[in-house]
């Protein structure tokens, strides 16, 4: 299955929102960057909406934080499943990308 959601990169919000959908560990990565704030919590959205996409559920059958966005060394971003989201990917291969613009971001999660 193939997940994608775009976000507009201005949120109302930004700090509440990430205290709704952010790990610890996704909080602490996005606080290293001081610019680019809202950019990379509308990121964090995209990919965790993406995900409900491509496991097929709607976001209240899984938990915002059951899907944790990490980076390798690289940057290269990459999923971690925890809890429910876990138990629907199984052994499962999943990629994801993520791409923005000065007012939008995109991203696509692909379950296979």
């Amino acid at each position: 299955m193939i997940g994608i959601d775009i976000q507009q990169v201005k949120i109302k919000d930004a700090a509440k929102l990430l205290d709704k959908i952010a790990l610890d560990s996704e909080k602490d990565y996005i606080q290293k960057f001081k610019c680019d704030f809202e950019m990379r919590v509308a990121s964090l959205w995209a990919v965790k909406e993406a995900s409900f996409k491509a496991l097929d559920v709607q976001p209240n059958a899984i938990s915002y934080l059951d899907i944790e966005l990490c980076h390798k060394e690289s940057g290269k971003p990459y999923l971690k499943f925890h809890g429910k989201a876990a138990r629907l990917v199984k052994d499962k291969k999943v990629d994801i990308s993520i791409s923005h613009q000065k007012d939008i971001v995109v991203a696509v999660v692909i379950v296979l």
